[in-house]
């Protein structure tokens, strides 16, 4: 398994057993940093986040297509409230995830937003932290062969001159993308960079006075009682748990980074 799957499977399992929900996005904290930086605080923000990025929702939308739905927990809140749901993601093992807890009425696609090839529309596409992961222009491209209404982008941006942008482009290169395609306007830009940077400080307190110390003494005590299977694991994986055991801050690296924005796309009448 790769570290980024084994961190996705890890922050999934903490959000369901927590909080019950399984979501894999950040958390939304508007009134800053919580007293306690714990797992159940982190576990409300990311309902709030789910909460904000709902109220963006334009009445009248029935059908819904979640682009990177990640343990099919957003879709299943969704799902709820009413509304008709379709997930994709090209990740088979988030997508078992999604299908163990979604009703079997919702489609789960496994496949990339860019090679998705389906008959029908709908009335909104959602990118739950889904969009830096695909180049912006075949996104809005699908976008605009799938959307008959709306898009939200509640996702992260690279910060201008901040390193090589690779796939996690720039927001003016988005909004570059955006004014060469007018049958869309931008109907909500907005920088909500401070408000998700809490996340950051709960899960480096959480690592750092929790996870990474009992980490180390279970590996002093597997190397004493277990000294050949230890000295196996430790050739393995051993630089990458030094790297997770290290102090880590990156609420401070993040935002030098990136910023964070909640973006509504409507579609412009003809």
């Amino acid at each position: 398994m790769k570290l980024k799957e084994f961190q996705l499977d890890f922050e999934a399992m903490l959000s369901e057993a927590v909080y019950g929900h399984g979501f894999l996005h950040y958390g939304y904290w508007p009134g800053g940093r919580p007293e306690t930086p714990s797992a159940r605080a982190l576990g409300e923000a990311q309902q709030a986040w789910f909460d904000r990025m709902r109220a963006e929702i334009p009445a009248g939308v029935e059908t819904i297509l979640d682009v990177g739905s990640g343990t099919g927990a957003n879709a299943l809140a969704l799902t709820r409230e009413g509304f008709r749901v379709e997930c994709l993601s090209p990740s088979a093992q988030l997508n078992a995830m999604a299908r163990a807890k979604l009703p079997e009425s919702v489609p789960v696609h496994e496949t990339g937003f860019e090679t998705l090839d389906l008959p029908r529309r709908f009335d909104l596409c959602l990118f739950g932290e889904s969009f830096h992961y695909i180049q912006q222009g075949p996104a809005l491209d699908q976008i605009d062969r799938y959307a008959t209404r709306a898009a939200i982008i509640f996702d992260y941006f690279r910060r201008r001159g901040e390193g090589a942008e690779g796939r996690r482009q720039t927001h003016a290169a988005f909004l570059a993308e955006l004014e060469a395609r007018p049958g869309w306007r931008l109907a909500l830009d907005e920088d909500v960079t401070e408000a998700i940077l809490p996340t950051f400080h709960v899960l480096d307190h959480i690592k750092n006075a929790h996870l990474a110390p009992f980490l180390k003494r279970f590996r002093t005590e597997f190397r004493r009682g277990r000294p050949v299977l230890s000295r196996i694991v430790e050739t393995a994986i051993g630089r990458r748990l030094d790297k997770f055991q290290r102090p880590s801050a990156r609420e401070e690296t993040f935002g030098k980074t990136y910023e964070y924005r909640l973006i509504r796309l409507e579609r412009v009448a003809p």
